[in-house]
């Protein structure tokens, strides 16, 4: 078991730099080469709505997204380590390489020409990034699995984060419309009762538990991490000073992808024997 296990970190790790050093050898490639790996909206192309995920329109762009992608996989692939998810995350993450960029790019096509209506262009690591943050909430599922109890109070947390996820994205845009205003609300008070809930369940059982307290303030640590990481996807500028536009739609994409595929992927809710 423990070979398995070193040769599940060794797939992880090699994935990481593999991803890593793709983006800065797709940087380092001829800048028409570069352009022609970029989504345009105007023009279909299967092999950008996968390449340009590593392609980035500057050192500052490149530097943030990989760090932030090698930052937060080491987050979530640890906590899947401790809970016996490594093989599980390593499928989730390869899932997500291969599929997320197809989901996010299509998607974001339909809303840019029948919505925005105007050519647009996207490239970036930031929706595999936002997928890894989202990936955060199972893995707390499980992580928390034993302060927690039962899948009952487990289901009760990833709802609550979900909820909180969205009150949180809303916050720069409250003063835009009613409408915005009553999704924060909403989202907010309903999250921050079952996160309440949750959470005297679970200092009831840290209480009885020493063990339980280190695993409740790993999971403390990893939850301020999670949305420090949400206001910056985020923000409530979305104009940088290149005068480049973050596209906050592939990162609702890959937030939400990693939250509700994270729940299948890494069997947060496991069927029981004999169960079809």
């Amino acid at each position: 078991m423990q070979r398995w296990f070193k040769r599940v970190d060794l797939y992880v790790f090699g994935l990481f730099a593999l991803i890593s050093v793709s983006c800065v050898v797709v940087f380092l490639l001829p800048a028409n080469v570069q352009e022609f790996l970029k989504v345009r909206s105007d023009s279909w192309n299967l092999l950008s709505f996968w390449a340009s995920m590593f392609v980035h329109s500057n050192f500052e762009h490149l530097l943030n997204n990989v760090t932030s992608f090698l930052f937060l996989g080491f987050i979530v692939f640890e906590m899947n380590r401790k809970s016996g998810r490594e093989k599980e995350f390593l499928w989730s993450l390869i899932i997500a390489i291969l599929v997320l960029p197809f989901i996010d790019n299509i998607s974001f096509m339909l809303v840019a020409k029948f919505v925005i209506r105007q050519n647009v262009i996207s490239c970036g690591l930031s929706t595999i990034v936002a997928s890894l943050a989202g990936l955060i909430v199972p893995s707390l599922g499980i992580f928390l699995r034993e302060p927690l109890q039962n899948e009952r109070n487990t289901l009760c947390l990833l709802v609550s984060f979900m909820l909180l996820t969205a009150s949180s994205i809303a916050i720069p845009y409250i003063g835009s419309g009613l409408y915005n205003l009553v999704v924060f609300v909403a989202t907010f008070v309903f999250g921050v009762i079952l996160i309440i809930y949750v959470g005297k369940i679970s200092v009831k059982f840290a209480k009885q538990n020493q063990n339980a307290r280190k695993t409740i303030l790993a999971a403390s640590i990893t939850v301020y991490v999670y949305f420090v990481f949400i206001f910056a996807l985020f923000p409530s500028k979305i104009t940088m000073p290149d005068g480049s536009i973050v596209n906050i739609f592939s990162h609702y994409v890959g937030v939400f992808y990693g939250m509700i595929t994270g729940i299948y992927t890494l069997k947060v809710f496991p069927r029981k024997r004999g169960q079809t």
